[in-house]
């Protein structure tokens, strides 16, 4: 049964949303997306002094002298040879542009106070993981593999697209594409987004829990065997979402006992 609290936040009682609303509402969002383009602007200037420490040195030690990315293309991929779960992990992958942001519109319609509460924390953990790119620019394993830092890995969710013969949807995956960010690795958004969306909806998911379980180790375990993220950059991200979901709830606790001060004042 659902806590009464919850209830009240998944009735839609906010007026109506108007054009004027959404934009309000939306601008913060489409503000991320402005804040990439920003970032891959400045890519050039960051790739020299990105790092592949400490994720690499955490991942060999972790998982015993050898990347789990090595080891994991090493046992599945076949070179010229894409398998079914291949596909299946490049589905998982391409999720990321399109989960997240279906729920929040789901929520902007259905829940409004749950969408405001979900947005502040997608925000947060967005944008401080934008910040830490700038600060601490860190490559994946495919292109530390190319950069001879480790084995050879390859970036499975670029050769998928070639396969499918969509060579110019391919090149974005590149380390020189004009629309991505090749050293933004350290923490893992890819990563991050599901992981919130487990932590978020885990009061009120009922029987649906083990689906999002499910669906953010599912990610985890694609962006590893892709080579588009150490395990390091991984936990990270997680730990983003920990530390913002902590954050928020102590502020929360606080404004309310702030009104509560205050009507107890006012009542006096």
């Amino acid at each position: 049964m659902q806590p009464a609290y919850i209830r009240a936040l998944m009735e839609t009682t906010v007026a109506s949303r108007t054009w004027t609303r959404a934009a309000i509402d939306w601008f913060p969002v489409v503000l991320i997306l402005v804040g990439y383009l920003v970032l891959h602007e400045v890519a050039s200037t960051l790739t020299p002094s990105a790092h592949v420490q400490p994720q690499l040195g955490f991942d060999e030690f972790v998982f015993g002298g050898t990347a789990p990315t090595v080891r994991l293309q090493s046992a599945l991929w076949h070179p010229g040879d894409p398998r079914w779960y291949d596909y299946a992990v490049w589905l998982v992958y391409l999720s990321h542009f399109v989960v997240t942001l279906t729920v929040a519109v789901v929520l902007w319609v259905r829940a409004y106070p749950l969408f405001r509460r979900f947005r502040a924390l997608f925000l947060t953990v967005t944008v401080a993981g934008f910040v830490t790119y700038v600060l601490y620019p860190a490559i994946p394993p495919w292109l530390a593999s190319r950069r001879g830092d480790m084995p050879h890995t390859v970036r499975i969710v670029r050769v998928v697209w070639l396969d499918l013969g969509l060579s110019h949807v391919a090149a974005v995956f590149g380390e020189k594409s004009r629309y991505a960010f090749p050293v933004g690795a350290l923490p893992s958004l890819h990563a991050a987004w599901p992981f919130l969306l487990l932590v978020f909806f885990w009061p009120i998911a009922g029987k649906w829990r083990g689906l999002l379980v499910a669906y953010a180790l599912a990610m985890a375990g694609t962006l590893v065997y892709t080579a588009d993220h150490f395990v390091f950059d991984i936990l990270l991200g997680w730990s983003y979402v920990v530390v913002a979901v902590l954050a928020f709830a102590v502020l929360r606790r606080r404004h309310q006992h702030v009104l509560a001060s205050t009507a107890r004042h006012s009542d006096a």
